[in-house]
């Protein structure tokens, strides 16, 4: 991303998560207060994406261009937000003393929950550019917080209070595709050495195909086009068969792989949406450090 704005990405999936919120079917996957909070930070919108808003046409347009760029994208953000935001709420109801959200961009889960949980500390860690518009929409708060990092270059260990006595929910989600293995591998061990007695890690990941590439199935050429000149081309993806070895080698175990599948079983069923298309080519992860 460049280093004076905010990610190009992380503004698209917000705006489709408020434009979401006015679709007769999606609005059952946009979270309560979460597009109160998308508005605050994105503001009333202009451009096209303010005629959006305001025209159901130019919304059911917007949704076609993304569905013709990467089919079902739009369903697979909101589906993959619900399956984080339900195991983050599991692990505090377990009581996990701290929630880390890496890369976390415009998405508003640490926010969210950060007043229902006032002996839980919730962090936000993430570059500056994006973090820098969030902060000023949304303010501080006494158990949330915000840390500047670059992810591409910088160990967690630099950022202050991550010792490993509290355990804690790691999130990251849409960011390990943007970092390459090096820097994924050193994130994964830092996770395992920062979550603490009960912690986990829960992070989405790309899919390596038979041939090697990675991104969407079924994806727009012009997709990875989009992705280069934003200067967020995706940069890392693994096969499903060498997932496991890999978070071993990281200090993490306890694997489970959460794909279309399971989205559309444990997410879109039980909402009666499970015909709606979802984008398949991204899994979410969940796992645990390794006991020692």
């Amino acid at each position: 991303m460049r280093d004076e704005t905010p990610s190009d990405t992380a503004t698209l999936v917000a705006r489709s998560i408020v434009l979401a919120a006015d679709d007769d079917g999606l609005r059952k996957l946009v979270e309560q207060g979460e597009t109160e909070t998308l508005r605050r930070i994105l503001g009333d919108g202009r451009g096209w994406f303010g005629l959006a808003r305001r025209r159901g046409w130019a919304r059911r347009l917007f949704f076609r261009v993304m569905d013709l760029m990467v089919p079902g994208i739009v369903p697979h953000y909101l589906a993959r937000k619900r399956w984080i935001e339900t195991v983050v709420r599991e692990s505090l109801a377990g009581g996990v003393g701290r929630v880390v959200v890496l890369g976390a961009g415009f998405d508003t889960l640490a926010w969210r929950l950060h007043g229902g949980f006032p002996e839980v500390k919730f962090l936000e860690l993430d570059h500056p550019a994006t973090q820098r518009v969030k902060r000023r929409a949304l303010g501080d708060a006494v158990n949330f917080s915000y840390g500047q990092v670059d992810l591409a270059l910088q160990s967690l260990a630099d950022s202050p209070g991550l010792d490993a006595s509290v355990s804690t929910v790691f999130v990251a989600e849409g960011l390990t595709m943007y970092l390459r293995e090096e820097r994924v591998a050193a994130l994964l061990r830092d996770f395992a050495a920062s979550a603490g007695p009960a912690g986990r890690v829960v992070f989405t990941f790309m899919e390596e195909d038979d041939a090697g590439s990675i991104g969407f199935r079924g994806q727009n050429p012009l997709v990875a086009a989009w992705l280069k000149l934003r200067s967020e081309p995706f940069l890392w993806g693994i096969r499903r068969d060498r997932l496991p070895g890999f978070l071993a080698s990281c200090g993490l175990g306890n694997v489970e792989v959460i794909d279309e599948v399971r989205l559309r079983d444990e997410i879109l069923a039980p909402r009666g949406l499970g015909e709606i298309r979802l984008a398949w080519g991204e899994c979410v992860c969940l796992c645990s450090p390794i006991a020692k």
